[in-house]
């Protein structure tokens, strides 16, 4: 029997562009396979807000909420002063996530009344700062309360302690001081709400395991990141020949994404030179690197490309997509992409984690600048190799990160109100 789902998201769901937008596109399609899906989008984190036609095909409603009506009247107020230090001070002392700024008791009675017009059977909020939008839903009577699954996605807790490491490795004491800042208001949401929802689902199986050793109360499961499979994969035979083609994919806004650039970029770039005579050509895709440009965009081995709608021709160029990162939360949807064109992968342990790759298997690992530099000189300079990993990864990502795979979680929350 079809139930009738509403899922909340911070961000429009797409096939493409920012890893929570492609979360929230897999999470509809696969809710639209067995359920009538209603949409809220509650676009905190930007993005375009034209629906796209998947979108438009498979929910029933879709409802964008104006922010301009919902901004928190003490954000308004802080938003007001003058003195840049005094506005900075403020904002640390109030009391939400800066993301949930916009949720207000006025935009979850909006929410609510928009929702009760087809009652949910079940609702499904992505991302912790937006949980107290459906406080309307939560305070309901058992008896007439639907399913409530919160997915996290990742870890925000974690996710914050190796953000303000990551800023303080960078030399940044102060922006460090506000993403523990964030931190601690994301913990006390934590505990508001952790415990308040049936499930609450996270695409990483190290973040549940963690979650649920700090918050027993919480019932934690693990709904995966999915990527659709490409309609062509044009791939090239891996070749001894040639320069060595690198390929970074990432949304450069987002300080993980950037630091991985900055790193590949100096230190990384530095030793593939030390280490091998082979020509060097690194590619790098993705919306927001107008900041990198004058640092790297002059440098004859490097290409920076901005955002490019169709990433298939740059996938089938590269011998390696290369992920150095240092920071974040979740499983890198970059590595699903690239492991779903066949092209092999040189990851940080960090960002191969949760997705169930093995070094040597899926994969190559390296931490460090040299061991990250070895393992793609060992993909260039081993056609078989490479052969052998993309085919591992090819067969992971199919039967564990598909859309069936997806859908299979989902429907494993069925029934888990308590």
């Amino acid at each position: 029997m079809r139930r009738r789902v509403l899922l909340v998201t911070p961000v429009m769901p797409r096939h493409t562009g920012s890893g929570l937008a492609r979360r929230a596109a897999m999470t509809l399609a696969a809710l639209a396979r067995d359920d009538e899906v209603d949409l809220i989008v509650v676009p905190v984190v930007g993005g375009e807000l034209s629906p796209p036609d998947h979108v438009l095909r498979e929910a029933a409603r879709v409802h964008i909420l104006p922010l301009g009506e919902h901004l928190d009247p003490h954000v308004a107020l802080i938003s007001r002063l003058t003195d840049p230090l005094e506005r900075a001070r403020a904002m640390e002392r109030y009391p939400k996530p800066f993301l949930a700024r916009f949720c207000t008791v006025a935009s979850a009675g909006a929410v609510f009344d928009w929702a009760r017009i087809r009652p949910p059977s079940m609702v499904h909020v992505m991302r912790l700062y937006l949980a107290p939008l459906v406080d309307p839903f939560l305070r309901l009577a058992p008896a007439a309360r639907p399913e409530m699954v919160l997915d996290l996605d990742d870890d925000e807790l974690e996710t914050r302690t190796r953000l303000a490491d990551l800023r303080r490795l960078r030399g940044e004491e102060e922006a460090a001081r506000h993403e523990e800042w964030e931190r601690a208001k994301y913990e006390t949401y934590a505990h508001r709400y952790l415990a308040a929802f049936d499930r609450v689902s996270l695409a990483n199986p190290v973040d549940a395991e963690r979650l649920g050793r700090q918050f027993p109360a919480a019932r934690t499961a693990v709904v995966p990141n999915g990527v659709l499979p490409p309609d062509h994969v044009p791939r090239h035979e891996p070749s001894i020949e040639g320069p060595l083609r690198l390929l970074f994919v990432g949304t450069l806004e987002y300080l993980p994404n950037a630091d991985a650039v900055d790193f590949l970029c100096t230190t990384i770039r530095t030793a593939l030179h030390r280490l091998s005579s082979y020509e060097i050509a690194i590619d790098i895709v993705g919306a927001g690197g107008d900041h990198l440009a004058g640092r790297f965009g002059r440098l004859e081995d490097v290409r920076l490309h901005g955002y490019a709608p169709c990433l298939a021709p740059f996938y089938a160029a590269a011998d390696v997509a290369i992920v150095p990162i240092r920071a974040g939360g979740g499983t890198r949807l970059k590595i699903l992409e690239a492991f779903a064109h066949r092209v092999p992968v040189v990851s940080t342990a960090l960002g191969a984690e949760g997705l169930g790759a093995a070094d040597g298997g899926e994969l190559l690992i390296g931490d460090s600048a040299a061991s990250i530099a070895r393992a793609c000189l060992r993909i260039k300079s081993d056609p078989a190799l490479a052969r052998h990993l993309a085919g591992r990864a090819g067969v992971l990502v199919a039967q564990s990160h598909g859309l069936d795979a997806v859908a299979a979680a989902l429907r494993r929350l069925r029934g888990a109100k308590v």
